[in-house]
């Protein structure tokens, strides 16, 4: 081939051509993001309204049925549902796989804009969000310290979270935990009565008494000087001397109706980090943003402010990055170690160092060489990517070996010069090999053209799997022959007899053990061919047998991971004080604590952490990290089940133990949810049947969530 001759004739040009692809292939592999699993762009989407003290019915008729109406107008409309709650209206939009989110965003903005005068006065303004599978928080801080609780408070949010909030990544950073103050305005009814002021009197006074206002502009000789009027409070005594006009005509002072106090604000939300009170960071990052190198960023940053705050004790309760460092690291060792196995293999059945160097030096350009075309393709480094790359490391060598064997023949039987041996033995298989390859790109790259999840997952395997043999297939035409020409010998003694325990002693071993198998398999092939009824009947048999037990192989999208750490979600009644949350919260910690794997417990008192959680205010999450698997005896799993049949035996609440799944939304290890609606005109007698079905599918084996959606329609 032209290719092969050039690559001959110009050994420079070609080495330098191949040492441009790999330092490509080096600036890509540090530029190229490192996640767990690709980019998932979820096609879904939510509007949420918040409406404070209003019932779900009239949530349903004021808020969402408006809503409801004007989204389901919106292009590539799949499914739309809600859930009207006290106090908010959610409603989820799904929209078909392949709809460009950011568009279909945009125009249910615009929906939302036209019904948005109509919805009553004291609703909140509706939200448009895109759900992001990687919105959940990368990185959770517990923050202790000896200073007063509020004193903590203010550092934290006036200087840690605005620092943290600065990083390049970072999208938000919430905090939980911890107390505040507020000016406390408590009213005397009698006197209010007596003196004839309403409550409504006293707010619009405290609301237009609180204003910075613009006072124009007046002139000082050249210059033009701006003029505001400052009303904001101060002090509290300013609050407690706003005058109030009554219908006589006189006045009295605030104070004279009502008590003003700076107190502390009634607590919402709790944070503990090992049993000790603390205020928690849960750290959340841009949806294009790299979870590794967010989460180095924010502990970088962690580190600079432990060095200022001495004080302040910054644990880091939850780090994303972790798991998929380790995750990540174990593809890799298992790809290298898989590529030297192939280099080792190529020594045993070539027995020459020349020859394994020429073959095994496509494993390592090609693999550098797919990273430059992942960059450029706009991919990343995750689990699925080189998982494809690992899958093509055992053929990037198959390619390289064809052309090298034919070089080999045509020097050492054919009598042909080396530098011609090279360019008619690549010439000869050239065809073969390319069409080779293309089979086997023929069978991945199909796949970019799968919609629905399946592609988004498994797109990047594609890509990468096609780049890495394209990658091989350059090399076996252009390097190995080059090489061939330049190093390759030929008139070597294949098989040398040798004495004692050497290297040559263990390679004639093993090829006396390769004919062997050859002479065992010739034999068992004219067995075959001598009964060839047989060979079809078993063949059959097998075949029959194998597809017989595919029924009984389990089937999942993502194999279970074990992530050493569980989440404990609990759902109180409507209205449960944060009391009696926190003092069940302590019961679950209690039972936490008895588990010997256990290495961190951090726990969300009134809050799961999640800000667009369908839940209410009355949850709470306990979150356990376990210690290394290489430290414990049982996995995740198995500790998970034991805290499950306890947490069972705990009144009062819903109390759910899942193992913790980086991917989110249900899909991986928790398994793909199954929705049973059941529909009627009277909601208490469905709502009893509903609680009763629930409690049945609980006991079945494999179930690890049950959620109850009971509808009025038609039986």
């Amino acid at each position: 081939m032209f290719v092969s001759g050039m690559s001959v004739k110009r050994p420079v040009t070609t080495v330098m051509l191949m040492l441009i692809a790999v330092l490509l292939g080096l600036v890509s592999l540090n530029r190229l993001p490192v996640d767990l699993y690709p980019e998932i762009e979820v096609p879904v989407a939510i509007v949420s309204v918040d409406y404070s003290g209003v019932a779900p019915a009239e949530m349903e008729t004021l808020v969402t049925k408006p809503l409801e109406q004007v989204l389901s107008t919106v292009s590539d409309l799949d499914e739309i549902s809600s859930y009207s709650r006290q106090g908010s209206s959610i409603i989820i939009v799904q929209f078909q796989y392949g709809t460009n989110m950011d568009f279909a965003a945009l125009e249910m903005r615009e929906k939302v804009d036209m019904v948005k005068g109509a919805l009553p006065d004291g609703s909140g303004t509706p939200m448009v969000l895109k759900i992001d599978p990687n919105a959940k928080p990368v990185i959770a801080l517990s923050m202790s310290s000896q200073m007063p609780i509020d004193k903590l408070q203010s550092i934290v949010e006036d200087d840690i979270s605005s620092r943290i909030e600065r990083l390049d990544g970072v999208a938000s950073v919430s905090s939980s935990g911890g107390k505040e103050k507020e000016i406390r305005v408590e009213l005397n009814q009698a006197k209010l009565s007596g003196y004839g002021i309403s409550i409504t009197q006293i707010q619009n006074v405290l609301r237009s008494e609180n204003l910075n206002l613009p006072g124009g502009t007046v002139k000082r000789g050249d210059q033009e000087l701006i003029v505001r009027t400052t009303g904001e409070f101060k002090t509290v005594d300013e609050i407690r001397n706003i005058p109030l006009t009554l219908r006589s005509g006189e006045s009295i002072r605030l104070y004279d109706v009502a008590s003003v106090e700076e107190k502390d604000k009634d607590i919402d939300s709790m944070s503990r980090y090992n049993g000790e009170s603390s205020i928690s960071l849960s750290v959340s990052k841009q949806s294009v943003a790299n979870t590794v190198k967010v989460a180095e960023a924010v502990l970088l940053e962690v580190n600079k402010l432990k060095a200022e705050y001495p004080d302040i004790n910054m644990e880091v309760a939850m780090d994303q990055s972790e798991f998929i460092n380790k995750s990540i690291s174990n593809v890799v060792s298992s790809a290298v170690g898989g590529g030297l196995l192939a280099i080792i293999i190529l020594f045993l059945f070539l027995r020459n160092i020349r020859s394994t160097f020429i073959v095994g030096i496509a494993i390592p350009v090609s693999i550098v060489t797919t990273f430059a075309l992942m960059y450029f393709a706009d991919l990343s480094i995750n689990l699925i990517s080189l998982g494809g790359l690992a899958l093509g490391v055992g053929m990037l060598v198959d390619n390289s070996i064809v052309v090298l064997e034919n070089i080999y023949r045509l020097a050492e039987e054919e009598g042909y010069q080396m530098e011609k041996a090279a360019i008619e033995g690549t010439k000869q298989v050239g065809v073969a090999v390319f069409a080779s390859t293309l089979t086997t790109v023929a069978v991945f790259l199909p796949i970019v053209f799968v919609e629905g999840f399946t592609a988004i997952i498994f797109k990047q395997l594609s890509y990468t799997v096609t780049f890495s043999l394209l990658s091989s297939l350059v090399v076996a035409l252009t390097v190995v022959p080059m090489l061939s020409a330049k190093i390759l010998k030929v008139g070597e003694t294949k098989k040398r007899k040798h004495k004692g325990f050497s290297l040559g002693r263990i390679l004639d071993v093993f090829s006396n053990g390769i004919d062997w198998v050859a002479k065992k398999y010739s034999g068992l092939l004219r067995t075959a061919l001598s009964h060839r009824k047989l060979s079809i009947i078993l063949a059959v048999a097998l075949l029959i047998s194998s597809v017989g037990l595919v029924s009984m192989v389990g089937s999942e999208l993502f194999p279970a991971e074990d992530e050493g750490n569980f989440t404990v979600d609990i759902e109180m009644p409507f209205g449960a004080s944060l009391e009696d949350t926190d003092a069940l919260v302590k019961k679950v910690e209690a039972i936490v604590d008895q588990i010997p794997e256990k290495e961190d417990v951090f726990s969300n008192i009134g809050s799961t952490g999640n800000k667009f959680s369908l839940s209410a205010s009355n949850s709470s999450q306990v979150s356990v990290n376990l210690k290394d698997s290489d430290e414990r005896d049982r996995a995740t799993k198995e500790i998970v089940e034991e805290v499950r049949k306890k947490v069972e035996l705990i009144p009062g609440a819903k109390i759910e133990v899942n193992e913790s799944s980086s991917v989110s939304g249900g899909v991986g290890a928790q398994g793909s949810p199954i929705s049973v609606v059941i529909k009627g005109d009277n909601l208490e007698t469905l709502e009893e049947l509903g609680l009763a079905f629930r409690d049945i599918i609980r006991n079945v084996p494999g179930t690890t969530e049950v959620k109850l959606d009971v509808e009025d329609g038609e039986p």
